[in-house]
C-alpha cells in the first residue's frame, strides 16, 4: 500500500501537476481604475489595499501590465432581525419591528491585459454581505428605558457605546467591512487562478 502512494506521488510531481493554478509565471503588475458604482471611494481604496497585501500582485499606479476592472452591478438590503415592540409600561405588543439588516453587494470583475486590451481572466461575479443592527430614531422605546429603581425614563445613549444607529447610518458603517470582504474575495479568486 505504501508503495502505491509513492508511485502516485511520483506520477503527479513528474507530470508537473498543479492544483487549480495557471502555468503563467509572468509578474502580474496591476493598476486599479476607479470602480464603477463606488460613489464613496471606499471600495476602490479597499481593493487597492488587498492587491498590495497579496504576494501575487505588484500594484502600480501607472505603467502596470494589467487593469483590474470592477463594477458594482447589484446592491440590496433586506431585513433579517426583528423584535417585539413594547408600550410605555414595558409590556410586549403584538407587532414586530425590524432591528437588523443585511446588505449585499455583487461586483463584476475583469482582468485586462493593457497592451492587447484582451480580457485574460473573467468576467466573473463576486458577492459579499454584511449584517448590521439599527434602531428606529422615532421610537421612544428604542432610545430610552424605564429604570426599575427610580421608575423614571432614562436614555440609552449613556449605555449604548455608540451602537445606536439609524438604518442609514448603520448601512453606511457596514460598508467598509463589506467592501473589505468583497475585495479579499476578488484578490483570492485571481490569486488562485494566477
Amino acid at each position: 500500500m505504501r508503495f502505491f502512494f509513492i508511485i502516485l506521488l511520483t506520477f503527479f510531481t513528474s507530470c508537473s501537476y498543479h492544483a487549480g493554478r495557471s502555468s503563467n509565471t509572468d509578474e502580474l503588475s496591476v493598476t486599479v481604475p476607479y470602480i464603477k458604482g463606488d460613489f464613496s471611494g471606499i471600495f476602490t481604496d479597499q481593493l487597492i489595499k488587498q492587491v498590495t497585501y497579496s504576494n501575487v500582485f505588484d500594484y502600480k499606479y501607472s505603467h502596470a501590465t494589467h487593469l483590474l476592472c470592477v463594477e458594482i452591478i447589484d446592491t440590496s438590503t433586506k431585513q433579517i432581525g426583528y423584535k417585539y415592540d413594547r408600550n410605555n409600561e414595558n409590556e410586549r405588543q403584538n407587532y414586530l419591528r425590524a432591528t437588523e439588516g443585511r446588505q449585499t453587494i455583487t461586483a463584476e470583475v475583469k482582468l485586462i491585459e493593457k497592451k492587447t486590451e484582451k480580457v485574460v481572466f473573467g468576467p466573473f461575479k463576486v458577492k459579499a454581505d454584511s449584517d448590521f443592527d439599527y434602531v428606529d430614531p422615532d421610537s421612544l422605546n428604542d432610545l430610552s428605558f424605564i429604570d426599575p429603581q427610580t421608575n423614571q425614563r432614562v436614555t440609552n445613549l449613556a449605555f449604548s457605546l455608540g451602537q445606536l444607529e439609524s438604518i442609514d447610518s448603520a448601512k453606511e458603517a457596514a460598508l467598509k467591512p463589506l467592501y473589505t470582504k468583497l475585495s479579499k474575495k476578488i484578490v483570492d479568486a485571481i490569486s488562485a487562478y494566477w
